[in-house]
């Protein structure tokens, strides 16, 4: 139930809008929240909203009292330090890629993309893959193109300068045949990658790898073996998460986001208190110091890679792969100890996770520039 002091925007099309995920009916709205979409339950959005620094609004509709579809929204300006949420950044990075369409749509957009797209609303939720429309059985086409069309709305009402979905699934075609047909442009934006966990766990999974890959696998795990090295499950409640924050910005660094090992920290806190035992941690101990963490969220039988980072000093030093051995050989262990049954990597790296077994979808920007308003008279 929505709290007594919550104001509701009643906007056309019957669609409705609050601007807190904690003002949305609750229930109805996690109840819409398939496998993939773990970064559009409420409790992520309540970490959202305490790090992202930014506007946000919830849309959704309704049919009998019962809540049918919603839409996540979030304000992107060229100030905000997640740099994979702004199209600005995205498209330049897909077009440099040599993603399709990529170059052609950034070319479309003129000399200086930020201007031409920034602010953006940034829809289907503030995360990089499957951003998309919370949809129930019930809901229709019209559902959709009610809750974009209110998203275009605020947009406009706010001045942005466009409207955009960043990493759409390919297998999303229903909300992707209704942007098009609202005018959105479109390119590849990456691809997402998720590994099946076989029901014998590791030995099945080794099975499952071509024969020279097999061979490298055991020779990695091997090395791991005869190493001082020790890898283990954590709670966020016992793990020194200030070390893991400073191994996570030296990581993103590599990558051009420059995020301070405290902001990093005020994120894995906030994960910590949000989804209790349903985040936790893969870390690697070596001469007394975390040498590398892989963060891990629980959504249902599915596990998701959210957060990680390396000493990479270390890891040059010693050689050991520990990227592979934290976030694929033991957490696959573990995944299959506990029934999961798919893991999930996200975008980037398809080659490193395609050669461990992965497979990836398609992701696609679809995103609206809107037109300036007129001046006030």
């Amino acid at each position: 139930m929505l709290t007594t002091t919550t104001t509701v925007r009643l906007l056309p099309g019957g669609v409705r809008a609050v601007e807190r995920a904690a003002d949305l009916p609750g229930e109805g709205w996690d109840a819409l929240a398939g496998p993939y979409d773990i970064f559009l339950t409420r409790r992520w959005l309540d970490v959202v909203e305490a790090t992202a620094g930014v506007p946000m609004t919830y849309l959704w509709t309704e049919r009998a009292g019962r809540l049918v579809a919603g839409l996540a929204t979030a304000t992107a300006t060229t100030s905000v330090p997640w740099a994979l949420g702004r199209p600005d950044v995205v498209l330049p990075n897909s077009a440099e890629a040599a993603l399709p369409g990529a170059a052609e749509l950034l070319a479309a957009l003129g000399d200086d993309p930020s201007r031409a797209l920034m602010p953006a609303l940034v829809a289907g939720g503030r995360h990089v893959g499957s951003t998309r429309v919370l949809r129930s059985p019930d809901a229709t086409t019209e559902d959709v193109e009610a809750l974009v069309a209110a998203a275009e709305a605020l947009a406009r009402e706010a001045g942005l300068a466009s409207v955009c979905f960043l990493y759409l699934d390919e297998g999303d075609a229903d909300l992707a045949g209704t942007l098009d047909r609202r005018g959105y442009l479109s390119c590849t934006t990456g691809r997402y990658s998720t590994l099946r966990v076989p029901r014998d766990g590791f030995d099945g999974y080794l099975a499952s790898l071509p024969r020279k890959r097999r061979g490298s696998v055991a020779a990695e795990r091997r090395r791991m073996r005869e190493s001082q090295a020790r890898v283990g499950i954590e709670s966020l409640d016992t793990a020194d998460l200030a070390r893991c924050a400073e191994l996570e910005s030296s990581l993103l660094a590599k990558y051009g986001i420059d995020i301070r090992p405290d902001q990093v920290l005020a994120q894995i806190r906030q994960v910590r208190d949000c989804f209790g035992d349903d985040a936790f941690a893969v870390v690697a101990h070596a001469e007394g110091e975390v040498r590398g963490f892989g963060l891990i969220l629980r959504h249902g039988d599915h596990w998701y890679a959210r957060q990680t980072g390396y000493d990479y000093a270390y890891q040059e030093r010693s050689g050991l792969p520990l990227y592979f051995e934290l976030l694929y050989y033991r957490l696959l262990e573990e995944a299959a100890a506990a029934g999961v049954t798919t893991l999930h990597y996200g975008l980037g790296s398809e080659q490193a996770k395609r050669s461990r077994g992965c497979t990836a979808t398609e992701q696609r920007c679809h995103l609206l520039p809107l037109a300036p308003k007129d001046p006030v008279t």
